[in-house]
């Protein structure tokens, strides 16, 4: 078979498995006629967070490892070292990428849904802090495993494929919706993971990325955001100084660019 064949093979069932995955969660979501009626026993909305344990890192540890051992085989079989990079392809400009939107669209949703008075489980600038310390976290982590693991892109343009930084980034978002207004109603966790499953999609289906690239990322986002708030629990937990003014040193990732910055509420 060949390479290009085989390529356009694992592009349409990667799109068909991420596609099939948010179809499945909308048809959870519209199993019932009111919402309120998919509750937790003890009355909470279905996927409501919960105080963060160890079961809490399942899901994402699952999507890092499935994502980060499919990459293993795909690159041992294809030996990708030795290709022609694709120098040719031009990117539209940022503003005219969906994916950019969707990827922040549960942030937004947080912003708007603060500014309408619905509150969240957070103070504004608490949730600032927060979620400041879930991107600082995501980039992190994400940055140095594209130099590290120097993953080719499924159109050849570079080998910065693995992990997806628009996936981590988006699902990092959505676990942000959720953890402030995934108590309050179902619909927010949807919407949210809904956008992050989009963004995924979109990027598989624009040949910017492999399915393994965007799994790999969605849990690193996850990740990082459950982490954000275990440790924004934990420095709550032991400051008792009534005057404390939250605060958190976070780290600074990006290409070519390494540092930390200073997130503070007054």
């Amino acid at each position: 078979m060949k390479t290009s064949a085989l390529k356009s093979i694992i592009k349409a069932l990667s799109t068909l498995f991420l596609s099939s995955t948010l179809l499945l969660t909308h048809l959870v979501s519209f199993a019932q006629t009111d919402t309120t009626t998919i509750t937790h026993k003890d009355g909470a909305p279905l996927f409501s967070p919960r105080k963060v344990t160890g079961c809490s890192y399942i899901l994402p540890a699952a999507l890092i490892a499935g994502g980060t051992i499919a990459t293993i085989v795909r690159v041992h079989d294809n030996n990708d070292k030795n290709v022609v990079l694709n120098t040719t392809k031009t990117e539209p400009s940022m503003f005219a990428q969906p994916e950019n939107y969707t990827a922040f669209a549960p942030v937004a949703a947080v912003l708007v849904l603060n500014l309408a008075g619905i509150k969240g489980k957070h103070k504004p600038g608490e949730q600032a802090i927060l979620y400041a310390a879930s991107a600082g976290l995501t980039a992190a982590i994400v940055y140095p495993l594209k130099s590290a693991t120097h993953v080719l892109r499924p159109d050849n343009t570079d080998y910065q494929s693995f992990p997806s930084t628009h996936a981590a980034i988006a699902f990092a978002s959505a676990e942000f919706l959720r953890r402030e207004y995934g108590d309050q109603s179902i619909w927010y966790t949807i919407g949210g993971y809904a956008a992050a499953t989009t963004t995924a999609i979109i990027r598989v289906a624009k040949d910017e990325h492999w399915v393994a690239d965007v799994c790999a990322g969605a849990g690193i986002g996850i990740a990082s955001t459950t982490t954000a708030y275990w440790l924004y629990d934990k420095i709550k937990m032991h400051v008792k100084d009534k005057n404390f003014s939250n605060a958190f040193i976070l780290p600074a990732v990006a290409p070519n660019f390494y540092g930390v910055y200073l997130a503070k509420s007054f």
